[in-house]
């Protein structure tokens, strides 16, 4: 049996095994059986149907990837800023819990401390429209 290669494919199209993306035909249309993502054999759909049309398609560039925005998972970790400015790493609960999702909703979720630090001035800039409503 040869060396499989799905993991290499994975790190040139810029996904890890099992991260989910979408997939843009002619820089515009989204395929409709998204998300997708590449396991250990293949690229499979959101039921994990294999398909093996897709991966020659995003070989030749006839498909573009296009990555999904990071979100937090269920009792995972994640940092968030404060409308000091200060940075905190909080646990995220659920997604029925009202401030975790007032978080996300305002995209106040980061996975590293250094992509929460780089977002500080864009999330003071939006604490300060958000309080120019509550103070008119």
């Amino acid at each position: 049996m040869g060396k499989n290669y799905m993991p290499e494919v994975a790190k040139i199209l810029g996904v890890e095994i099992g991260e989910e993306f979408e997939i843009i035909i002619n820089e515009m249309k989204m395929l409709t059986h998204g998300p997708y993502k590449i396991t250990d054999n293949a690229i499979v759909d959101y039921v994990g149907c294999k398909t093996k049309d897709l991966l020659y398609g995003l070989l030749t560039g006839e498909y573009t990837l296009q990555k999904r925005p990071w979100r937090p998972t269920e009792g995972g970790w994640f940092y968030h800023i404060y409308g000091n400015g200060g940075g905190l790493t909080a646990k995220f609960f659920n997604f029925n819990n009202v401030y975790d999702l007032a978080l996300l909703n305002m995209g106040n979720c980061f996975p590293t401390k250094e992509a929460a630090e780089a977002a500080v001035p864009e999330m003071l800039e939006k604490f300060e429209e958000i309080k120019k409503g509550v103070r008119e």
